[in-house]
C-alpha cells in the first residue's frame, strides 16, 4: 500500500559531490489537497500513537484525544520541541519512502514510547529490512542517518546537514547492533508480526546479510545549497563503497511541519 501523499515526493536529477559520489535528490512538492493532507496527518500520528492506544488512554484518563496527543505524545511547537518536530518529520518521511517506495519493512518503534516527547530517541534514525526469498545472503538492512534543517535559516551550519548526516552515520557502526536489538524487543513485547522479520537479523555472524548505510539531509529551500552539498566529504566513511546519499528539499517546510503536527493532534 502506498499512501497518496507520497506522490508529493518527486525525484529530481542527481547531483555529484566533488568526490564524484552520487546524491539522490527529491523535491517535496506539497499541494493544497485537504483530503490527502488529513490522510497524511492521521498516518503521521500513528507513528506516535496507534488508534487502539488513543482510544484506550483517552478513556482511562477521561480526556479528549486532542489533549492526550498534545500533552503526552506529540512534540511541542516551541523551544526544543520545535527542533524535535523537524528531526522527527525528516526521519518519518524517509521511513515512508523506504517502506512505500523501496518496499523495505520499516518498524516504527522510535516515537510511540518516548519518555520525553520533546527529545529524540537515541540510536540509529531509520532501519529498513528486506528479505530475499531465494537467497538469504541477499537479505539486507538499510541504516539511515537523517538530519533536518526545516526553518528559514540559511546559515552555513543549516546548509551543511548532509555532511553532518555523513559524520553521524559513521557512528552507526557502533550503535547498529544495539539499535536492531532494541527494535526487536519493542516489537516482540507488543506481539508485532514484524518481530519475526527483525529476529532474522539478530545474528549476522551465523546468518550473514548485507548492511547498507545512508546519510540524508532534509532542507527548506532557504537552506538548500547545492554548492555546499557538493562539498560533502564521505570517503572516510567506513561504508563508503555502498553509502547512499540523499537530499530532500521543500518550500516553507517548517510552516508545513507545524500544520501537519497540528492536524495530527486532531485526527
Amino acid at each position: 500500500m502506498t499512501h497518496r501523499y507520497m506522490k508529493y515526493l518527486i525525484s529530481e536529477n542527481p547531483i555529484y559531490t566533488e568526490e564524484c559520489k552520487k546524491i539522490e535528490v527529491f523535491r517535496l512538492d506539497i499541494q493544497d489537497e485537504p483530503e490527502i493532507f488529513e490522510e497524511w496527518a492521521k498516518q503521521f500520528r500513528r507513528n506516535y500513537c496507534s488508534d487502539d492506544e488513543l482510544k484506550e488512554m483517552t478513556t482511562d484518563l477521561n480526556i479528549s484525544s486532542n489533549k492526550y496527543l498534545k500533552d503526552f505524545k506529540l512534540p511541542s511547537d516551541s523551544g526544543i520541541g520545535l527542533s524535535t518536530m523537524s528531526g522527527d518529520f525528516g526521519e518519518i518521511l524517509i521511513s515512508d519512502y523506504l517502506q512505500y517506495v523501496e518496499e523495505y519493512i520499516v518498524p516504527r518503534t522510535r516515537y510511540d514510547r518516548k519518555v520525553n516527547k520533546n527529545t529524540s530517541t537515541q540510536g540509529s534514525d531509520v532501519l529498513g529490512y528486506k528479505i530475499d526469498s531465494l537467497k538469504s545472503d541477499n537479505d539486507e538492512i538499510v541504516v539511515m542517518e537523517v538530519k533536518s534543517s526545516a526553518s528559514r535559516k540559511n546559515s552555513s551550519n543549516a546548509k551543511k546537514k548532509l555532511q553532518e548526516a555523513i559524520d553521524h552515520s559513521d557512528k552507526d557502526f557502533e550503535r547498529f547492533s544495539t539499535s536492531v536489538v532494541a527494535s526487536f524487543l519493542r516489537l516482540k513485547n507488543s506481539n508485532d508480526d514484524q518481530a519475526s522479520v527483525v529476529r532474522r537479523f539478530l545474528h549476522i555472524s551465523d546468518n550473514p546479510y548485507k548492511i547498507v548505510y545512508g546519510a540524508v539531509a532534509v532542507h527548506s529551500n532557504e537552506s538548500y545549497d547545492t554548492n555546499l552539498i557538493k562539498e560533502a566529504v564521505s570517503k572516510s566513511h567506513r561504508g563508503y563503497e555502498t553509502l547512499r546519499l540523499l537530499v530532500i528539499h521543500s518550500d516553507n517546510l517548517m510552516n508545513f511541519i507545524k500544520k501537519l503536527y497540528l492536524k495530527a493532534s486532531e485526527v
